[in-house]
């Protein structure tokens, strides 16, 4: 005969259940807990994204225009550029320099700049406009110089005005 088992009360099997529903309850709760806190971080990263985004075509564009305006500035520091608008104002170049040595001394002789002889007149009367000609691109407009304007030439006899800066 086969030995005989005792017979489990009713209530025997309830205890292990009931002991694992808390822990069941824990771990579904870390679990939501965790993919929420993850969703959430991922919205965060994607808001981060399209911030950085937003900010490097910024900061393409401000490099671009950087880039024109040192362009521009290049153009203007030219040496043509410059001395075509030197002669605009009326500027001529300047002729052998002299130099201050240390101890005071003139170092070379000091020649007056003196403005090239004017072109001949056409053979052709220029039509005078009523506006004013139209520049390169990109270079300002600088008005014509107005000789009435510029400090009178001593006689060339006369040694050159000089000025003393202040604080000296």
């Amino acid at each position: 005969m086969s030995p005989v088992r005792p017979a489990r009360p009713s209530g025997a099997g309830r205890p292990a259940t009931a002991a694992r529903t808390p822990f069941v309850i824990l771990v579904v709760t870390l679990l939501g807990g965790g993919l929420i806190a993850l969703l959430l971080l991922n919205a965060a990263v994607n808001r981060d994204s399209f911030q950085l985004n937003k900010l490097e075509k910024e900061t393409t564009g401000y490099t671009d225009e950087q880039q024109q305006l040192q362009q521009e500035v290049d153009r203007y520091g030219a040496p043509g550029s410059l001395e075509r608008r030197a002669r605009q104002l009326g500027m001529v170049p300047g002729g052998n320099p002299a130099f201050l040595g240390p101890d005071g001394s003139v170092l070379g002789t000091p020649e007056r700049a003196t403005a090239p002889p004017p072109p001949p007149p056409s053979a052709t009367p220029a039509k005078p406009s009523t506006s004013p000609a139209p520049s390169a691109p990109g270079t300002p407009s600088v008005p014509p110089a107005n000789p009435a304007a510029t400090s009178p030439t001593p006689s060339p006899g006369t040694p050159p005005a000089t000025t003393t800066p202040p604080g000296r």
